[in-house]
């Protein structure tokens, strides 16, 4: 379920790509895509054949999916409008991304270990697997860019200092920068 966590990332950058005084077409765009995340899980969620029995806890993993999403809306909402972002919400962001990685990778080991589901919850197990495939992506991308931004900020801009071009990661990243912070 980092989907969620890096869903907000990216919208944190998309809104910045456009001007101040031209946002408000853009942000209503990505704030009805960013709703209308929670439409397939509400519909997994109101079948009368995911509420079976199914030996792993995936019908509360779509639970606590819902309640990430209302989490990454209500981020969206928040990058999208302010403008810079206090640390605050930086830090509650970060926080709610470490819930959600760590949530990822049970809702991973759950699926994995699910396979009868797919007959008694079938629309369930389905969701939940494609969840778990985007929750893996988010985790290896994670995983890969994690230390670089801790030891960028224990040794500053020794990885990556767009300021003056230069740094280990600036050339891999001077075209999409948006994979580096928030």
């Amino acid at each position: 379920m980092v989907w969620q966590y890096l869903w907000a990332h990216g919208v944190f950058h998309l809104i910045r790509w456009f001007p101040r005084t031209n946002r408000s077409k853009v942000r209503i765009f990505i704030l009805l895509l960013t709703l209308a995340f929670l439409i397939p899980q509400i519909f997994v969620l109101a079948t009368p054949e995911s509420a079976r029995f199914c030996g792993q806890h995936l019908f509360e993993f779509l639970i606590v999916s819902i309640v990430y999403t209302f989490c990454m809306i209500g981020f969206s909402v928040l990058f999208s409008i302010m403008d810079p972002i206090p640390w605050e919400v930086k830090l509650a962001f970060h926080i709610f991304g470490g819930i959600t990685y760590l949530s990822g990778l049970l809702l991973t080991i759950f699926v994995s270990l699910a396979g009868e589901c797919s007959v008694t919850t079938g629309t369930l197990y389905f969701f939940s697997l494609a969840l778990s495939i985007f929750s893996v992506i988010g985790i290896v991308f994670l995983t890969v860019m994690v230390p670089f931004w801790i030891v960028n900020r224990i040794w500053k801009n020794s990885v990556l200092d767009l300021r003056y071009r230069t740094g280990v990661c600036y050339e891999p990243v001077k075209c999409c920068s948006c994979v580096w912070h928030i």
